[in-house]
């Protein structure tokens, strides 16, 4: 296993594709036997500095979501396994402020990193799998569906349940509507349910 993520650590596919604008190395920590797998959608100009997933603006509102679901962040940072959908930092939008999004060729590139870490991680302790925000989430749900219809919804994928919550960034206003907090808490509950935190883990 450590050397598959040896491997996704050394991968310049977009590089090699002329992506030029795209900062490696790809950023994500945890052990891939791991109960939990949460998804982002591309480590940010913070993520990329500190070289650690979700420790950008962001990570508050997250790690408080979770923390009401019965998953604080300490135990989520030892126990469950952080990815993205887009491993390496794709850079500054050209002219302006902000992070630039991977186009769908850089998600094309990158998704054979995704199957492969779900592959082995299904085949193990995997009970419970968290994309946060949409690109990750049109990893598992049709793209062309509204957020308000995925949010609070779960579904299969082998043994493992997949249980969506969006971006928590504080420039979106989607999470602040009472009707979609209410999703949202409903996406707690059932991750509470599973008592995550009383399972054995692997050693």
């Amino acid at each position: 296993m450590e050397n598959i993520l040896q491997e996704i650590h050394g991968c310049r596919k977009c590089f090699d594709a002329g992506y030029e604008s795209v900062h490696p190395p790809p950023i994500f920590e945890g052990s891939i036997d791991a109960p939990v797998l949460i998804i982002g959608q591309a480590p940010g100009i913070e993520e990329f500095n500190q070289k650690q997933p979700f420790v950008g603006s962001s990570r508050k509102r997250l790690f408080s979501w979770l923390k009401q679901a019965g998953l604080k962040e300490a135990w989520i940072r030892e126990h469950a396994f952080i990815f993205q959908r887009y491993l390496c930092y794709p850079g500054k939008q050209p002219g302006g402020s902000g992070d630039r999004s991977p186009s769908s060729k850089q998600l094309d590139l990158c998704q054979p990193h995704l199957s492969r870490v779900l592959s082995l991680m299904t085949g193990l302790n995997l009970r419970l799998i968290i994309p946060v925000g949409r690109l990750a989430i049109d990893a598992f749900f049709p793209a062309s569906k509204a957020l308000e219809k995925i949010i609070g919804q779960r579904l299969k994928y082998s043994r493992a349940l997949v249980v969506p919550l969006p971006h928590p960034s504080g420039l979106s206003r989607w999470y602040q509507n009472q009707e979609h907090r209410a999703l949202i808490y409903r996406a707690l509950e059932t991750i509470r349910d599973l008592n995550l935190t009383s399972t054995p883990l692997p050693r």
